[in-house]
């Protein structure tokens, strides 16, 4: 009930409309233990709310990322992942479960810019590891 109320406040003072949709997908992601694809939210609403479709959960978590509330993850794996934890921080990424884990580094770090992009203003950087998470090493490949 908690993170219902704290979606309404939040969605409030991001100067967004309150509707049953963005109330939902933004209450499914403070619940939510990990990082969200479109297709976690649509796949755990969809009986709730028969008439909404994958775009519009999509159109939703876009424009809760622009108001920044969450964060978009693009972890090359072609599906976009959606994080509350929008604090800045970086991620382990399992190459065979696909698993997502936040890391934090002390700030601030220290980036080499190759010399053919002098003058390039970065605005924000990620760093992203990936290797195999612990409960994958235990199991053998199959």
């Amino acid at each position: 009930m908690q993170a219902h109320k704290d979606a309404v406040q939040l969605l409030k003072e991001a100067g967004l409309r309150v509707t049953p949709q963005r109330e939902a997908i933004l209450t499914f992601l403070l619940e939510y233990d990990g990082h969200a694809t479109v297709d976690d939210i649509y796949s755990s609403l969809q009986s709730r709310f028969p008439s909404m479709s994958v775009s519009t959960v999509y159109n939703t978590v876009k424009q809760l990322s622009q108001v920044g509330l969450v964060k978009e993850i693009g972890v090359g794996d072609g599906a976009s992942r959606f994080d509350m934890n929008v604090e800045p921080h970086h991620h382990l990424i399992c190459v065979r479960c696909g698993a997502l884990y936040d890391f934090y580094l002390e700030e601030p770090i220290r980036l080499s810019v190759p010399p053919e992009a002098q003058g390039f203003e970065i605005e924000d950087y990620h760093v992203e590891v990936r290797g195999v998470c612990p409960k994958c090493k235990e199991q053998k490949p199959s």
